[in-house]
């Protein structure tokens, strides 16, 4: 008697253990279980990939079809000056002579307006190579074209850029140094292009101060030029170097130093390009 109830133990044991394990691995019901968001319904349509394909490609041109910059270059002086008298600005009282001498190199005997012409011809190439427009006011030195002038070339030209491009002189002829003259803050005539001529300025200076090969004195501000006061566009002067300094005057002779100066200012431009297309 007592074997059979502990065979009906066992057996209601083992009954029990199945039942449990069976519970535990059976196949759930996965019925309740929500479709993904993206379900077929919303899966992209070969119209919607399409559509946000082309908004991406007008996108990427959009950016990237921005037109090349129109600069306007300015050779300073000519192989004779013009005494003559023109307003300073629009509607100035005050007069300054059309278009001066410039200074000419202690050493090479150079004069400024043949360094200026040379300068400006190959900053002009350098910048075409890299996809900028460029017009010049004069590709010869036999001109006549006084400051106003100048600015007006680079205003019917529509330039974007008013670059001047001089060399500096002094009594002092240990003076030295690259700086560049952009109009101030409380110019009369062109208070609207104050911003954007500083900071050309302030990216060509910037540039040549990476060069250690130069010496960079800086940026001065001047309403006192025409040649700034009539422009409409933009404008920056930038002084080379002082020819009247011994070794300055050479190193602007020289077509390497002269060369790499002028890639540095281009630098700049490149900078103020990518500003103002932000």
């Amino acid at each position: 008697m007592k074997l059979v109830v502990n065979k009906k133990i066992i057996i209601f044991f083992m009954l029990f253990t199945i039942c449990i394990l069976s519970f535990l691995f059976y196949p759930k019901d996965h019925s309740d279980i929500k479709p993904n968001k993206t379900s077929l319904s919303q899966q992209p349509t070969i119209a919607s990939v399409k559509e946000n394909s082309n908004k991406v490609i007008q996108t990427y041109e959009k950016k990237n079809s921005k037109k090349p910059l129109l600069i306007c270059i300015d050779p300073g002086h000519q192989s004779k000056a013009n005494t003559a008298l023109e307003p300073l600005g629009p509607g100035s009282s005050e007069m300054k002579i059309k278009v001066a001498g410039g200074t000419t190199g202690v050493v090479t005997k150079k004069p400024e307006y043949i360094l200026s012409l040379e300068a400006s011809l190959r900053l002009g190439e350098i910048l075409k190579k890299r996809g900028y427009n460029v017009v010049f006011t004069r590709t010869t030195n036999n001109v006549n074209l006084s400051n106003k002038e100048r600015a007006e070339i680079a205003n019917k030209s529509n330039a974007d850029l008013f670059i001047r491009i001089h060399a500096d002189g002094s009594n002092d002829h240990s003076t030295k140094g690259f700086s560049v003259l952009t109009p101030s803050k409380e110019n009369p005539y062109i208070p609207s292009l104050y911003k954007d001529s500083l900071l050309i300025s302030q990216n060509i200076v910037e540039e040549v101060t990476n060069d250690q090969s130069t010496i960079v004195k800086g940026i001065s501000y001047r309403d006192d030029l025409s040649g700034f006061n009539w422009s409409k566009v933009p404008v920056t002067l930038i002084e080379l170097g002082f020819m009247t300094n011994p070794e300055e005057d050479r190193k602007l002779s020289d077509p390497q130093y002269l060369t790499s100066l002028l890639m540095k200012i281009a630098d700049g431009i490149d900078r103020y390009n990518s500003d103002v297309g932000k």
